[in-house]
């Protein structure tokens, strides 16, 4: 995002459903996402950084500061923002070159924590609805490939 290294400053959208979001998908160290982003932001300071992102953002406090996950695939980013326009992936895909790699993250990502998650009934129809993905084998497959190219740099 360039508003990040142009301005220091990143939209609360753009911080939470897409920067932390993606780290909360992807399993970032959230000490090492904390640390980056009060690098990069101007308004960085330990009172934002650690209630919004580490509690609220990545989850990352035991769910003292959200009850669930802000987690999100790419239909909520589409439905939410404008930011899949132009986007050559389909935030309705899971699988395949074409898919989201948001979408693809968010239901590998529940798949992943659904034993952690079981007894918290804000998660119980999103977990639910994982049980049901006849795909999740290719969900599965298809996180690693997104994974990789982001580890790489090429996503």
């Amino acid at each position: 995002m360039s508003s990040v290294s142009d301005h220091g400053y990143a939209h609360h959208i753009q911080r939470l459903m897409v920067l932390g979001n993606l780290g909360l998908l992807s399993g970032v160290v959230p000490s090492e996402m904390v640390d980056w982003m009060s690098a990069s932001f101007v308004d960085g300071a330990e009172w934002v950084m650690l209630p919004n992102l580490l509690g609220m953002s990545l989850h990352a406090d035991g769910g003292r500061m959200a009850t669930k996950p802000y987690a999100a695939g790419g239909n909520y980013i589409n439905r939410m923002s404008d930011y899949c326009r132009g986007c050559r992936f389909d935030p309705k895909q899971r699988t395949g070159p074409d898919a989201c790699p948001f979408t693809t993250l968010y239901w590998d990502f529940l798949d992943r924590v659904r034993p952690n998650l079981q007894s918290n009934h804000r998660m119980s129809r999103q977990l639910a609805a994982t049980s049901k993905l006849v795909d999740m084998p290719e969900v599965r497959i298809r996180a690693v490939e997104v994974l990789g190219l982001l580890d790489s740099g090429d996503l």
